[in-house]
């Protein structure tokens, strides 16, 4: 645990405490004041009435109510800064928790669709996961970009560079990215994003911008400002009324296509408010690396679209009010809204995509900055081009206890091209296999690495450690294994490099069968462009490195057996394992 990012978020997290309760008693003033505003103002209008509007009541009634109407947009506004606030500290005491040894209070990306081979194995998705330990998005499109970017790592050397630079500047921001999160905590998107994105139906309100609405979009509005000025010029306000009705019969036909364009952004105006938070945060923020700058500008337009959408959501909601019948019928309002709707959403659905897939990048960019923050000893590994190859030094696995974890050296491509790991029950060499693929991930992700060197060649992950019966495939145990070895190899039919992380290959058939099967599998990695780890307890395929020399390498854990008991020390060393512990572990259980 970092003492002096721990001491950061203790501090922020203390500052936003006081800011609620400052919010609190100031929301608790807005309610007394609105109280007595609105008593005042009921209480000169009751003395207007009493006096028959001969003195000055009734404008005090309405100074008063307005007064309080200005409470009103006060109080709304205090509730947003708590909720913020409310955010804030959230985020802080999570990343309390996390350092102490937590679990983040975040989704852990469970409910993210896995896909088969490495995110599965390589405990990727799902709680205690890499996801669940990365995830700082709050947006779904945040959560779908960490799910893509964890499950698709980059292969081009020169992106890796450009997030690994992303990640470093952003990792000094703790405000803007703390202040980010919590506008993406408090969005409300349910289905509306997807609705957003996918745009109106076709046709929908199409018929608004023909003639003779068209005419009538400007036409009435000027013509109900020169009847009102009339009947007030000549105190004739039933001119008022009639217009007002003869305008709800004029918009009576196109009150069907004005509803669905309505209902399409009904309720979304706090929605709404928060994107344009969202997007003018990141717009306003000062940001060095050109990649950073890049997508400012893809979203340059974006908070003020839709600071527009929000305007125009608060008068289109008119319709739902008494104000609105008055409204409508003197200036035709919701012909008007709904034909500037369909001119924005002309206008900006379509970058709708660019706008929302940026914003998730960041989010996912930002995550990774948090993740580097929380661990200034993780090292941004160097991306090398060329035949692949892995060298680490000090390399640890990523989702333990770095003060706890066992750490090795590791080499792989520059000589021998596939390593056999042997080694006793328990003794770390599917640990060891996890460490070296999770570091990878992240190495391809642009995020720092658990190692004190790394350097790597960008290639694809290809996985299989275990398997299940499938009852409604009738599929066995060991068939199901020969299906993924299968997806592997001819995966490895293509000729963009990659890494192959096997564990205890052919478990489901007999020891000779699965020598024989094994070695014939390890001969086939051979010849492909692969990096190969195979983790297994038979130490019989140990000559294989006789066999291919400068091709197959032996590596081993070790346990040990001692009057205290099994003791493990988890370091990966040279040669085949000569250790077994299976009877020994058994007879301690009682079993045997």
């Amino acid at each position: 645990m970092n003492e002096a990012v721990l001491s950061i978020y203790q501090q922020r997290a203390g500052e936003f405490r006081l800011q609620k309760e400052t919010f609190n008693r100031r929301l608790l003033l807005n309610s007394l004041l609105r109280l007595v505003f609105f008593i005042l103002s009921a209480w000169f209008l009751y003395a207007a009435f009493r006096e028959r509007f001969s003195g000055n009541a009734l404008l005090y009634s309405i100074i008063g109510f307005i007064i309080f109407l200005y409470w009103v947009s006060r109080a709304g506004i205090l509730k947003q800064k708590i909720g913020f606030a409310e955010k804030l500290i959230l985020i802080n005491e999570n990343e309390i928790t996390v350092l102490k040894g937590g679990t983040s209070c975040f989704e852990d990306g469970e409910n993210t669709k896995s896909v088969p081979g490495f995110a599965t194995d390589l405990n990727v998705l799902g709680k205690h996961s890499l996801y669940h330990q990365l995830n700082r998005t709050g947006s779904i499109s945040g959560k779908k970009q960490l799910a893509k970017s964890i499950t698709e790592p980059l292969l081009d050397p020169q992106q890796i560079i450009d997030y690994q630079a992303c990640v470093k500047e952003l990792s000094g921001k703790t405000a803007f990215r703390q202040n980010l999160q919590a506008h993406t905590l408090l969005l409300k998107e349910e289905t509306s994003l997807s609705q957003m994105i996918t745009g109106l139906p076709d046709g929908a309100g199409s018929g608004l911008e023909k003639s003779p609405w068209k005419q009538l979009a400007w036409i009435w509005p000027i013509t109900g400002v020169l009847i009102i000025t009339y009947a007030v010029w000549i105190h004739a306000y039933a001119y008022i009324l009639i217009f007002t009705l003869l305008g709800l019969l004029v918009l009576s036909p196109a009150l069907r296509q004005v509803s669905q364009l309505y209902h399409h952004i009904s309720r979304k105006g706090y929605l709404f408010t928060q994107y344009a938070a969202c997007f003018q945060l990141i717009c306003e923020q000062e940001i060095l690396h050109p990649a950073l700058r890049e997508k400012q500008q893809q979203i340059a337009e974006a908070a003020e679209a839709f600071r527009k959408l929000s305007r125009l959501m608060g008068v289109f909601d008119l319709r739902l009010s008494l104000l609105g019948f008055f409204v409508n019928g003197l200036f035709l309002s919701d012909l008007l809204c709904a034909r500037a709707y369909l001119q924005w959403n002309r206008k900006y659905q379509p970058l709708f995509d660019k706008w929302f897939d940026t914003l998730g990048e960041i989010e996912m960019l930002n995550s990774l900055a948090c993740f580097h923050q929380n661990h200034p000893g993780f090292i941004f590994p160097e991306v090398a081009d060329g035949a692949p190859a892995i060298n680490a030094t000090g390399l640890g696995h990523p989702l333990m206890d770095a003060r706890k974890a066992v750490t090795n050296d590791f080499s792989i491509g520059t000589v021998a091209r596939l390593h056999l790991v042997t080694g006793s029950n328990m003794s770390g060499k599917s640990t060891f296999l996890r460490s070296v693929g999770l570091n990878m991930l992240l190495a391809q992700m642009g995020a720092p690495v658990f190692a004190v060197k790394f350097t790597f060649s960008p290639v694809r992950l290809l996985t299989s450690f275990h398997h299940i019966d499938s009852l409604e495939e009738s599929t066995s145990y060991f068939y199901a294994e020969l299906k993924c070895l299968q997806s592997i190899i001819h995966a490895l039919d293509e000729q963009a490099p990659a890494l192959v992380l096997l564990d205890e290959v052919m478990r489901g058939t007999n020891s000779a069968d699965k020598h024989d099967g094994t070695a014939l599998l390890i001969k086939k990695l051979l010849q492909k462009n692969c990096l190969t780890l195979i983790a297994t307890h038979d130490t019989e395929l140990g000559i294989l490195a006789e066999q291919y020399p400068g091709l197959v390498e032996n590596y081993c854990f070790e346990s040990e057996v001692t009057a205290t008991g099994l003791h493990f020390d988890f370091t990966r060393k040279a040669g085949i394992a000569q250790s077994r512990n299976a009877t020994y572990l058994m007879k301690q259980m009682g079993i045997v």
